[in-house]
């Protein structure tokens, strides 16, 4: 190249700007392309949000109805049983309202029938064996008049089913065949106890939780949207509470199921429980 072929300094002084234009046009068209996106993406963001709220809205309209109220028929927070022509039959009360809490469990009767009060976990592995073993004696005992019977649902052993609140779901069980069909709990409970799912296990699924409330004679469309709803999961909680505050209940490790009461005397040992009856029938 010669001295005449390069360029002059007025053409390199043109060239330099043009670069220069050349990188501030590029410069605002990347800002431009950077604000759309950020434009962008924040509205799709807004959309995305405003979804899943729409969403989350119609699940809570559409969410079943869990009461707040107790179950029907258990009043002192237990299903209570008397004798009437040889058979066992509910006593009928009306529900706790949600605000309410349960009435005291009877600790006598006027008509001197001895009052038992059972509080079990259907979960519980030492109620199904108390069960099995006395069971049938207590029940002979309400039949003939000698005694009466409550139920007290609880619900102290979800952390023994990996995670699944078995012991919940089956106290929630229990509180839809007392409110739906209470001539059908002992039959359901003895179900219960009978099929009762090994600790550390999942326990039973809500399906067969629903085969066994099924086996035991409780059926319809109240009880089978009760257990899939799980309607009485608030007042489970609740009612559990209720009873592990309560001092005269415990024993010397705290409270634990079964824990039976004779006319307002928590037994320290279950194996007494025929013999305290009778006692308190003389």
């Amino acid at each position: 190249m010669t001295n005449n072929d390069r360029p002059t300094k007025n053409e390199r002084r043109q060239h330099a700007r043009e670069v220069a234009r050349q990188r501030a046009d590029a410069e605002k068209r990347r800002k431009r392309r950077n604000k759309w996106f950020l434009q962008g993406g924040i509205g799709l963001g807004i959309v995305a949000i405003a979804a899943i709220i729409g969403i989350v809205v119609v699940n809570v309209n559409n969410a079943p109805a869990v009461s707040a109220a107790g179950p029907a028929n258990m009043a002192t927070g237990a299903i209570q049983f008397t004798g009437k022509g040889g058979d066992v039959t509910p006593v009928t009360t009306k529900a706790v309202p949600a605000k309410g809490s349960p009435s005291a469990v009877p600790t006598s009767n006027a008509d001197g029938a001895v009052a038992v009060t059972e509080y079990v976990d259907w979960a519980c592995p030492v109620c199904k064996q108390f069960e099995a073993t006395y069971a049938d004696q207590i029940l002979d005992k309400v039949k003939s008049g000698d005694a009466t019977l409550a139920i007290r649902p609880v619900s102290i052993l979800d952390r023994s089913y990996n995670g699944s609140r078995y012991a919940s779901r089956a106290a929630n069980a229990a509180m839809c065949v007392a409110n739906y069909a209470p001539d059908k709990f002992l039959d359901v409970q003895t179900q219960f106890f009978e099929n009762q799912p090994q600790e550390g296990t999942k326990g039973l699924t809500n399906a067969e939780i629903a085969d066994l409330v099924k086996a035991g004679g409780a059926t319809g469309s109240d009880v089978s949207e009760c257990l899939s709803n799980e309607q009485f999961k608030g007042w489970v909680t609740k009612s559990t509470n209720q009873v592990l505050a309560d001092d005269s209940l415990k024993g010397a490790q705290g409270f634990g199921t079964p824990t039976i009461v004779v006319n307002g005397k928590r037994l320290d040992s279950l194996g007494d429980v025929i013999t305290q009856i009778d006692a308190a029938a003389k």
